[in-house]
């Protein structure tokens, strides 16, 4: 089932654009839902070819090289907020609450966008 976005729900968090179209992992199954478009310390939006469940709480990785060259991996627990049709019809856009909030998922987190966000990809506008 898809909801449409209520952007009333809007938040002032920036929202950075990464160099590379990550994949998103579901933890539990190894499945990938979907590619990372955007990400901040609260959320994360992917985009897929399918719908995916609105409500629903996922167990989500996403893996990436940092600086390195060494694999790094950002676990973290998100709720589905929203999902509806992208521009591209053959898509989905998901957008993803994340629920877990210890110290060690934020740092991952934070090292993901350090590593990968686009030189001032960041933009004010909503998760």
């Amino acid at each position: 089932m898809t909801k449409v976005y209520d952007y009333s729900e809007q938040r002032n968090l920036k929202r950075h654009y990464l160099i590379y179209y990550l994949r998103v992992f579901n933890r539990s199954s190894g499945e990938v839902l979907g590619h990372l478009v955007d990400i901040t310390t609260k959320g994360i939006m992917i985009l897929r070819d399918s719908p995916i469940e609105v409500g629903v709480n996922y167990s989500l990785r996403i893996r990436w090289r940092n600086n390195d060259g060494r694999l790094q991996l950002a676990d973290f627990d998100g709720i589905c907020r929203w999902c509806r049709p992208d521009v591209n019809p053959d898509f989905y856009g998901a957008g993803f609450a994340i629920t877990t909030a210890n110290q060690e998922h934020i740092d991952a987190i934070q090292q993901l966008i350090t590593d990968l966000a686009m030189p001032d990809s960041s933009i004010e506008g909503i998760e």
